[in-house]
């Protein structure tokens, strides 16, 4: 019997501040048990050399089942553990064996919200919100949709897709999604809804004249201000002579 060493997924999609378990198969001569097991990180740039990763660290557990299994264990995933996995085992007075094949790749995603067609829409259109990752999630998902931090209740077809159609005023507001399973959530996106007049619905609108109130001018606003006086004065005036 030669060293040989499989892995059960070539390829793993995980959440940003999930966990992930990276599976391997192993062989070995009979006489010839391994003395060391470990599992080594490369960059998927392939400009830096392979990092043993050491079990004693937080983040890492490694668990060997005795039955030619072994198994690592990432937790709090980070952006900068998307890489490459591969596995080896060392005999006594022997270099490391691994696998003549490629490893595990992990890519790690996070939860973003996606609007289709747009963010700025009008009332009667159709809009679909995506619980968007930047790749498929390899774990059985579902997913919660959120307006303005409250739950939504979902049709049973529509998880990963919130479709709103037709759309009105009144979808108007602050969208996230999460996944279930791991208690993640995306950021808050902005659903914006005009009406069929071209005017904005009511949140938008208020946000406009805020914005409006913000940039005018101090000398303008006094201006305003002093020809309200003296008009309210002219009446006066007006009012006694009569």
């Amino acid at each position: 019997m030669c060293w040989i060493v499989n892995y059960v997924k070539r390829r793993i999609c995980a959440l940003q501040g999930s966990s992930v378990n990276i599976s391997s198969e192993y062989s070995y001569p009979y006489n010839k048990q391994p003395k060391s097991k470990f599992w080594y990180k490369t960059k998927r740039s392939g400009e830096e050399e392979a990092e043993k990763l050491i079990e004693a660290v937080s983040r890492v557990e490694y668990h060997d089942n005795m039955k030619n299994h072994h198994n690592l264990t990432i937790k709090k995933l980070r952006k900068n553990d998307s890489a490459e996995y591969t596995f080896r085992l060392q005999q006594h007075n022997e270099g490391w064996k691994q696998s003549d094949l490629p490893g595990v790749i992990l890519i790690v995603t996070d939860l973003r919200v996606k609007f289709t067609p747009s963010a700025e829409v009008t009332e009667g259109q159709r809009v679909t919100l995506t619980c968007s990752t930047s790749c498929p999630l390899t774990d059985d998902t579902n997913y919660l949709w959120y307006m303005n931090s409250r739950p939504l209740t979902l049709p049973e077809n529509q998880t990963k897709h919130l479709v709103l159609d037709p759309v009105s005023s009144q979808h108007a507001g602050k969208y996230s999604c999460a996944v279930q399973t791991h208690n993640i959530s995306s950021s808050e996106k902005t659903l914006t809804v005009k009406n069929k007049m071209g005017k904005w619905t009511p949140a938008a609108a208020a946000g406009v004249c805020a914005v409006l109130l913000v940039i005018i001018p101090l000398p303008v606003f006094l201006w305003i201000r002093l020809a309200t006086l003296c008009f309210v004065s002219m009446q006066h005036s007006i009012s006694s002579l009569k």
